[in-house]
């Protein structure tokens, strides 16, 4: 039986963790392992009724979150909204904290209200010594040395809408057609960063996205990302390893 809307709150939850330690975002029925079961189980305790989170993004198993927005309605009028943030971080695993809790509308959907997600992709070119600190948080290819300008030319053919088909992993989606906002590719220190904004993601598709252009870069290739996007999936190339994904932030 639904709740009505005067006994429901819709609280939004602004949160980051580390995907390292979880078999991805989303509720899975082999493992409790995942950030969104941590979450509802967390909330069903502290509320005395079952919950259930919804998530902007669905981050696969390994990646992380550095602003992830979620939502979800209870009953329990007798915790104030702003206190959920404390009083779940008290209660959560270290590697997901809390940034921000606030009560929304009703009508408000982490995942359906969303306009626009932005991820980074990290990639380390630094020296050996640092790989135990950073080897969970970021790829770290065997070649080191990239023609950065290069890819920034060719990540001009992901812009605007494209049928994402042959980069997702998946097919059950009712339309493959994504649009991506921006696509930039940039250096900061030991760090190649990839930063996507698009008003959504499939399964697999911002990694994909990261190993096309650096396929394309290994075999000087100026039509690969073109031949992909014409859903030419011989060509697709192995996906990098999601350690390095971040879900930035979500748009609304």
């Amino acid at each position: 039986m639904g709740m009505s809307s005067r006994e429901c709150r819709n609280v939004k939850l602004i949160l980051s963790y580390d995907g390292s330690y979880y078999k991805g975002w989303q509720k899975q029925k082999n493992t409790p392992n995942t950030v969104q079961e941590t979450l509802e189980r967390t909330l069903s305790k502290i509320l005395g009724e079952k919950v259930r989170v919804i998530g902007a993004g669905r981050t696969d198993a390994g990646a992380h979150a550095i602003r992830q927005v979620a939502n979800f309605k209870t009953t329990n009028t007798s915790i104030p909204v702003h206190k959920f943030k404390k009083i779940l971080n008290d209660s959560l695993p270290h590697s997901i904290r809390i940034v921000r809790s606030e009560e929304v509308s009703l009508g408000f959907n982490a995942r359906f209200s969303a306009k626009l997600r932005k991820y980074v992709y990290l990639m380390f070119l630094g020296e050996e010594c640092l790989y135990p600190f950073i080897s969970n948080y970021s790829y770290i290819p065997q070649k080191k040395e990239w023609n950065i300008e290069f890819i920034r030319e060719l990540a001009k053919d992901f812009l605007g809408e494209h049928d994402f088909l042959a980069i997702s992993s998946m097919r059950n989606y009712k339309s493959t057609i994504r649009f991506v906002k921006s696509l930039r590719v940039f250096r900061i220190r030991e760090f190649m960063v990839f930063s996507i904004v698009a008003n959504g993601f499939m399964y697999n598709m911002a990694r994909g996205i990261v190993s096309s252009l650096l396929e394309a870069e290994r075999r000087n290739d100026r039509n690969f990302i073109k031949s992909i996007l014409a859903k030419d999936e011989k060509s697709k190339p192995s996906l990098v390893p999601p350690n390095g994904l971040y879900l930035h932030r979500v748009y609304y």
